[in-house]
């Protein structure tokens, strides 16, 4: 057999396995849509049932179906259980991220604090307040400011006034 021969016969092989794969992919007798051989005269043939080939897509369909709920079914579990986990932390961490931005807007907007060179630090509700203000005065009003915000378990007042030795560390 020459080379051209083989890689024909190779192709037409190759072909009827993807045909019947497509068909239905399974062996002949069963549910096979296409069939292939050569004939009598040694001719090669390929035969496609059609009707066949319908059912075989119904049934592959109806299979589909089944598969993309049983997907959709584990994904749903999944994204339930990652809520259960990450779910919590989430929250906590957006209700911090919270506190610290309505503490910050009461700070900028109080006129006896008006400052921006305030940080407003939130875990688990409790609150560290940084930086420099100019007088004892604005150091006291930030921290009421944020005491009084809903949400929050503690201040840590750490601000310092301007030309001051530092406050001591809270005690715990």
């Amino acid at each position: 057999m020459n080379r051209r021969a083989f890689h024909r016969a190779a192709a037409l092989g190759l072909s009827a396995c993807l045909a019947s794969c497509l068909a239905g992919c399974s062996r002949p007798g069963d549910d096979t849509a296409v069939k292939a051989g050569k004939d009598a005269q040694g001719n090669p043939y390929v035969h496609v049932d059609g009707k066949q080939v319908d059912r075989n897509l119904q049934k592959a369909g109806r299979e589909l179906k089944g598969q993309a709920r049983d997907l959709g079914q584990a994904v749903q579990r999944s994204a339930q259980e990652v809520d259960q986990k990450v779910g919590p932390v989430a929250r906590q961490m957006l209700d911090d991220a919270s506190i610290s931005a309505r503490i910050k807007a009461k700070l900028v907007a109080d006129p006896e604090v008006k400052s921006l060179r305030i940080d407003v630090d939130t875990v688990d509700g409790r609150v560290a307040l940084n930086g420099t203000v100019p007088t004892a005065d604005q150091r006291e009003e930030a921290e009421k400011l944020a005491r009084h915000t809903e949400g929050v378990k503690s201040v840590a007042n750490l601000i310092q006034v301007a030309g001051q030795e530092p406050p001591p560390p809270p005690s715990q």
